[in-house]
């Protein structure tokens, strides 16, 4: 006997999600093209809009919200190796002999490409970054030393599902 398709079968959806692993990091510095970074070892960010209520004589409740100006806010956690990051992105400042620091360097976007064992592919990109806070992290008791970026960037493309061709 053959099943009959029922309501419930036009509402089945998968989720898929991805770890750290399943991940690839990229900054795009202008006029260098694409730097895979393996050494990105977390990034976060969020995202704010100022709105303040509209209110009228009159009337004890708002009657709205006024929509202000969005920053996007984040930190970069980068492993440390053998050098910073910016000799990695500059190399042609280090070979120079001058000795730059992060928030030195021309704003850039990072894209971050996501692909798992089920064939799922999302991408996300947060553009025009650029660092106001550095730091590191060493010690004793660390297994390895990291360092810390905030950032300030101009706008971010939320994860999204890349389009399998022909699907």
């Amino acid at each position: 006997m053959q099943r009959r398709p029922t309501d419930v079968d036009g509402m089945q959806r998968t989720f898929t999600t991805y770890a750290g692993t399943d991940m690839v990091a990229t900054l795009n510095i202008p006029g260098k093209g694409p730097i895979v970074f393996g050494n990105l070892s977390q990034i976060s960010y969020s995202i704010y809009r100022a709105k303040f209520p509209v209110l009228a004589l009159g009337r004890v409740t708002p009657k709205g919200f006024t929509r202000g100006m969005r920053t996007v806010t984040g930190i970069l956690q980068f492993t440390d190796f053998d050098e910073t990051i910016v000799y990695r992105c500059l190399e042609e400042i280090r070979e120079q002999g001058y000795k730059v620091l992060m928030d030195e360097m021309p704003m850039f976007d990072v894209t971050i490409s996501m692909a798992n064992e089920f064939g799922s592919k999302s991408v996300m990109t947060i553009y025009g970054i650029t660092t106001f806070t550095e730091g590191k992290v060493m010690g004793v008791n660390n297994m390895f030393t990291e360092n810390v970026y905030e950032f300030y960037a101009l706008d971010i493309d939320p994860l999204s599902k890349v389009k399998r061709l022909g699907g």
